[in-house]
């Protein structure tokens, strides 16, 4: 996508081609056999006719990955450090073009990139012409650019400031369809502004990742940034996505102001790393800016003990009540950290949640008749998180039967990310020991919605080798039709480690589903008959079972 000279062909038309049958000619039959094809292939495609010439050049252009492409269909580009935009010993400092009282290069650094020499006004029709079918931008300042050979893509402080100043005038918005941008700003956290340029009302996906904001400028910078962002007449975002490693309370005024200004934000992601030391009034800010209209929120709360973890975490159900999904990195400051059922109360009366994630230090311990309840509160739910993170020896989280009582709880459930205690003693399948005939028919074995679950993520719950037979089992009823997956952590081939023993449950449930049913037999009486006969305990192949009977 950074070839701006393949207008120079489109005169070719389609007489190369007198044969080309018609439906090569219909726009939506060749855009989507283009849209899949590789930029080499693109380009290619570009060359051919005059409307094909228009369908590749928009998917060339739809998505950018990078900002130089689009600064050199203006001017050429080159790095202003010694030894690489030019051959002399002191990089050039280029004539000033006229009305201006700056130089285009301001500032010379080390892999740094500025226009290399004045704009010539007539290539901003040039600029337009490809500008206005970019719908994608990303743009990372430690990428590499292969077309200088460099291991960065850094600009000089004042490009942005040279776009907007010799732009002509009435020109519009320079990309006046763009969708969705993403900024990664590692090294030069001053140079944020070089974004702003590019915004326009079309704008509704905004991801802005930052590294270390340590120096007073640099907060400066930031803070700046979201205040000019806040003027800008007509923006209105429907996605804001901000990661920082820390966030000085300017920059947190500056984001809460522009958060409040944008009353559109249906999605707002900030798992912010780190708060100030008065971490106490910079969350107070930040939540205080969370909006109603709030669809799906990522965030992080800091408490000092249990009376101040329900304080924030009822203050922020209440800024979100409409929420569907619920992204929260609980973090304790003290020896007090979340890991019951009582601990997620504040959120039973979100009853439109469809995902739930609630990342804390220990997890959380559920019975049944907690389970029960979280089904009724949250009828909607399709996944739910409460893994313990990072994994601890001190984890809380259901007993292996459990699963059987979120099977009848959540009938939407696509995926369980739980953790699962140590088994003590023989899993007591109801199945089982029930006497009555019919409670051991399938249509009265639990399981989950066969349409919809398809992922168990365990973590780094523990498993002995005598236990897997029984697992598999529980699992092969509850999980009746592939696709199915296990998550966990650790390492599968391993066979101290207990991944190892989870894998080899997953492909005893995996060689239930592909088995051919013996409808002689109950479901359970069957699964287990199979298991039994091919799981090995002690041996097997990197924890497959047996493939005898397969």
């Amino acid at each position: 996508a950074d070839n701006p000279d393949l207008e120079s062909d489109s005169s070719t038309g389609s007489h190369a081609y007198p044969e080309m049958h018609r439906m090569l000619a219909v726009h939506e039959i060749v855009s989507n056999v283009l849209r899949n094809a590789r930029t080499h292939d693109q380009a290619t495609a570009a060359r051919v006719s005059r409307l094909w010439y228009d369908i590749a050049v928009d998917w060339l252009w739809r998505e950018l990955d990078s900002l130089l492409p689009l600064l050199r269909l203006l001017a050429p580009v080159a790095e202003t450090s010694s030894g690489l935009a030019s051959s002399q010993s002191q990089p050039e400092i280029l004539p000033l073009p006229p009305p201006l009282n700056t130089s285009l290069i301001l500032e010379i650094r080390n892999s740094l990139f500025a226009f290399a020499e004045r704009i010539d006004p007539q290539n901003w029709e040039r600029f337009r012409h490809y500008a206005r079918r970019a719908r994608f931008l990303r743009y990372d300042d430690s990428d590499a650019d292969p077309a200088a050979q460099l291991s960065s893509s850094g600009l000089a402080s004042d490009v942005s400031v040279t776009l907007l100043t010799l732009k002509p005038s009435g020109f519009g918005p320079l990309l006046p369809h763009i969708q969705e941008i993403n900024w990664f700003i590692s090294h030069d956290i001053v140079n944020l502004q070089h974004a702003l340029p590019f915004f326009s009302r079309s704008l509704k996906t905004l991801g802005i990742t930052l590294g270390d904001v340590d120096a007073m400028e640099e907060s400066d910078a930031v803070a700046r940034f979201f205040n000019t962002a806040s003027s800008i007449r007509g923006l209105a975002l429907d996605i804001f996505d901000l990661e920082m490693t820390g966030m000085p309370v300017r920059i947190i005024q500056s984001i809460a102001s522009f958060i409040r200004l944008q009353p559109t934000i249906k999605e707002l992601r900030m798992p912010v790393i780190g708060f100030p030391p008065d971490s106490d009034t910079s969350q107070d800010i930040l939540h205080q800016a969370f909006s109603r209209n709030f669809q799906d929120l990522t965030t992080r709360i800091i408490f000092h003990g249990e009376e101040d973890y329900f304080a924030r975490t009822q203050a922020i159900v209440r800024q979100v009540a409409q929420i569907r999904v619920l992204d929260l990195h609980l973090n304790g400051v003290s020896s007090w950290w979340p890991s019951s059922f009582s601990h997620i109360t504040p959120f039973l009366t979100l009853s439109n949640l469809e995902q739930l994630y609630l990342i804390t230090l220990h997890g959380f311990h559920l019975d049944p008749d907690d389970i029960a309840v979280l089904g009724k509160s949250f009828p909607k739910l399709a996944e739910l998180e409460l893994q313990p993170r990072p994994q601890l020896s001190l984890r809380f989280g259901i007993q292996a039967t459990s699963l059987i009582d979120f099977a009848k709880a959540f009938p939407n459930l696509k995926a369980l990310n739980i953790y699962i205690e140590p088994i003590y003693g023989p899993l007591q399948l109801p199945w089982r020991s029930t006497k009555e005939p019919s409670q051991a028919q399938d249509h009265a074995l639990p399981s989950f919605n066969p349409s919809t679950f398809h992922l168990l993520d365990v973590g780094s719950s523990f498993l002995l080798e005598k236990d897997i037979p029984d697992m598999a089992e529980l699992l092969s009823v509850l999980c009746r039709t592939p696709p199915f997956v296990i998550r966990c952590e650790g390492n599968a081939m391993d066979p101290e480690d207990s991944a190892y023993n989870w894998r080899k449950v997953e492909a005893l449930v995996k060689l239930v589903h592909g088995a051919e049913r013996d409808i002689t037999k109950p479901y359970h009486e069957w699964c287990r008959a199979l298991i039994l006969d091919n799981v090995v305990i002690g041996a097997g192949q990197e924890g497959e079972p047996e493939d005898s009977e397969r």
